[in-house]
């Protein structure tokens, strides 16, 4: 790892707070129409659908035909459009299986084109003017382009419940990036106005932009008419549900018909030739990427709509070589530069390329999801974050979710390897998900046994990095500071979605059982060593600082010539990385509590009393379950609810075994376990002095989030 790289650069920082405000306001808008409705965004979270039940048009497109052929030829690589589709297709839906719908086309969130458009400027920047570098290209106004359209959106991490949240405006761009991005953003817009109104009177030609603002208003039409021709190519609108129909029927989309994405592709398309056309745009490193791959297939599909499979694949012209085709894909060796700023554009371009169909269980996307976690990992440790964290941040689900048995991609550690370099590459093989649901909780174990935190360079030395072999979650090799990060932030984003989302999560997950198995024996089994290994690597560290009577300075998270003493700015950051979590932890906590007292018909009062006997270490485990479990979870009162329809059956709720039969045993023990954890949670705080995190605290906003619950609840 570079030595000449310490923490984050302002560039970066902005870079990362960008995410997250394109995270916070826009990551429920999709291409083609914006905002979507919160049942729109409910039908598309996470789940698993019966291949008998999805509509024949839906299998035909290119994407549904490789489902049928990957689902029926697992271990044979065919031609999907050389197969006996209808014979196929009878024979399929006879078996009976399952799909993820994280296989399915759908519309791409809003922010891929945001995404796009960052490492299209990036890549101006870096090799514009004949590859000589484009000094007018400046990283600010390449982040107030990927912004511009979050003003007068909702910032929903602003606020626990929706009517608390601000509205962003210039004076909040100002105080997250400062004024000089704010000067580039109203400029910005002045001159995508121009533009517009040049368009319209088909007088671009006569348009006099500067070169800067010329390579904005393109690479801005260029990322959006991506965006639509994937979704012609998929045939998205021709195929969604009469729900979604009418819906867009309110913006004026119109459905019906063999092509209803003809239209729109054809307005992007002569916006984008006109923008690309405007002078001072650069040609080598922006028009000629463009027209040579996507402006020539959406040309030829316009000619001839039977040409719009053209679009879409593994290979096609919309994705594929769209992005291998832009200059920082192209030319920029991310292997040799992996602290660095283009190398976290260019993993959230490889995210966004895998990833863009995915949903999670929440209302949000897997896009919006990674790109949070490295916002917030910034927000955490700030210019003591090493820029590689953020980028195995964005990174860490694209080779699990991005694989062609979840999303019909080719995704692997080796393509990642060949892309970023062993590094990072090994980086994130800690994070992916092993076949085995036990490997990150045997990793985690041998973390906590291990002697110190081991940084990425300590475990995988460099001179494997040339010849080594990748493997998901390796049980023999604890987690380095760089996996701790990053899964106790993961596990912290997921549980934020939950809390913000209980309404729009689909069959098991919306019910205690299975969110308190996972939150216990799941994720929990792998977050507790981690929290337990970092206070005590913290304590360590301030009691050798008070036997010696000093402080050691801080230079960067995972600096590369570290001594053994941790330096006190990043301990100061594990401090809060530990406090984030155990809040995290403990308001999920309360919502899933919110939740098991609802399946039991709990009043307000009886709801209040569990959730504070429950995070009371004053009662033992025993008077805890004759009291709390017993005294007011009654039996008669959860048959009620399950004969109303409100908890399919007893298997939901945490207190039963998860059998599907009708006759579940009373079992409390992940209950048990759950509350054992939470009090240790409380002990880890007072350890530390985290006072802040304390479940007593005013500023703890427990009613909020028992507030936002009944809110989703009724709605």
């Amino acid at each position: 790892m570079s030595k000449s790289v310490r923490g984050c650069s302002p560039d970066i920082e902005n870079l990362l707070r960008a995410y997250n405000l394109l995270v916070a306001t826009r990551d429920d808008q999709r291409a083609l129409i914006g905002v979507v409705s919160r049942q729109w965004l409910k039908s598309e979270s996470e789940q698993y659908i019966n291949i008998a039940d999805l509509p024949d048009g839906v299998l035909r497109t290119v994407r549904g035909r490789q489902i049928v052929c990957d689902t029926l030829t697992p271990d044979f690589d065919a031609n999907a459009e050389q197969l006996p589709f209808d014979s196929q297709l009878h024979q399929l839906k006879a078996t009976g299986k399952a799909i993820s719908s994280n296989c399915l086309a759908k519309l791409e969130p809003s922010i891929a084109a945001d995404v796009l458009l960052g490492a299209m400027l990036m890549g101006v920047q870096k090799y514009g003017n004949r590859r000589r570098g484009s000094s007018t290209i400046d990283n600010n106004l390449i982040i107030a382009a990927m912004i511009r359209d979050t003003l007068g959106c909702t910032d929903r991490y602003s606020a626990v419940l929706p009517g608390n949240r601000t509205t962003v405006n210039l004076s909040v761009i100002n105080a997250l990036f400062g004024r000089e991005i704010c000067k580039h953003l109203v400029a910005i817009k002045k001159s995508y106005e121009q533009f517009l109104g040049a368009y319209l009177a088909g007088q671009c030609h006569k348009l006099k932009l500067s070169r800067a603002h010329a390579n904005v208003i393109a690479a801005i039409e260029a990322s959006q008419l991506r965006l639509v021709a994937r979704a012609a190519g998929d045939e998205v609108l021709g195929n969604l549900d009469l729900a979604k129909q009418q819906e867009l029927a309110t913006y004026g989309i119109d459905c019906s018909g063999d092509f209803p994405e003809r239209p729109y592709l054809s307005v992007y398309y002569h916006r984008t030739k006109a923008a690309l056309g405007i002078h001072g745009v650069d040609y080598g490193a922006l028009a000629e990427p463009l027209e040579h791959t996507l402006m020539m297939s959406v040309s030829d599909v316009l000619e001839d709509s039977r040409k719009k499979r053209r679009l879409v694949g593994r290979r096609g012209k919309a994705v594929q070589d769209v992005h291998n085709n832009l200059p920082l894909v192209e030319l920029f060796n991310a292997a040799d530069n992996y602290n660095s700023l283009g190398t976290i554009h260019l993993a959230a371009l490889e995210m966004m390329q895998y990833l863009e169909k995915g949903r999670r269980k929440s209302a949000g996307t897997m896009i919006g999801h990674s790109l949070r976690i490295a916002a917030v990992a910034e927000q955490i440790f700030g210019p003591t974050l090493e820029p590689s964290v953020a980028t195995v941040a964005i990174l860490h689900d694209v080779v699990e979710d991005g694989s062609r048995p979840v999303a019909g991609y080719d995704q692997s550690l080796n393509k990642i390897k060949n892309r970023f370099g062993g590094p990072l590459a090994a980086m994130v093989s800690e994070l992916t998900d092993a076949e085995s649901s036990v490997a990150a909780a045997e990793k985690a174990r041998a973390t906590l046994e291990c002697d110190g935190l081991i940084l990425p360079q300590q475990q995988y030395n460099f001179d494997r990095f040339t010849e080594m072999t990748l493997q998901a979650t390796a049980t023999y090799e604890p987690y380095t500071l760089c996996g701790i990060v990053t899964k106790l932030i993961d596990t912290a984003i997921s549980e934020e979605e939950g809390i913000r989302d209980p309404d729009v999560m689909n069959g098991w997950w919306k019910h205690s059982g299975v969110r308190i198995y996972w939150s216990c024996r799941l994720r929990g089994r792998v977050v507790r060593p981690l929290l337990v290994k970092l206070v005590r690597e913290i304590e360590k560290h301030q009691n050798t600082c008070e036997v010696a009577g000093e402080s050691v300075h801080a230079e960067a998270i995972l600096p590369t010539d570290l001594p053994t003493d941790l330096p006190t700015d990043l301990i100061e950051s594990l401090r809060r990385l530990v406090a984030y979590s155990i809040q995290s932890s403990d308001r999920y906590a309360v919502q899933n509590l919110a939740i098991l007292a609802d399946e039991y018909g709990l009043s307000c009062s009886g709801r209040s009393q569990l959730i504070a006997e429950f995070f009371d270490p004053g009662i033992d485990q025993k008077s805890f379950l004759d009291k709390s479990v017993s005294g007011l979870l009654e039996e008669a009162n959860l048959q009620q609810r399950i004969d109303a329809g409100h908890v399919p059956s007893r298997c939901y709720v945490t207190l039963y075994s998860k059998d599907s039969d009708n006759n579940p045993e009373f079992d409390p023990s992940a209950f048990l376990e759950y509350r054992a954890a939470a009090l240790q949670r409380q002990q880890l705080s007072r350890r530390l002095g985290l006072a802040e995190v304390s479940l007593t605290g005013v500023s703890y906003p427990v009613d909020e989030i028992i507030s936002l619950y009944d809110l989703r609840k009724a709605a």
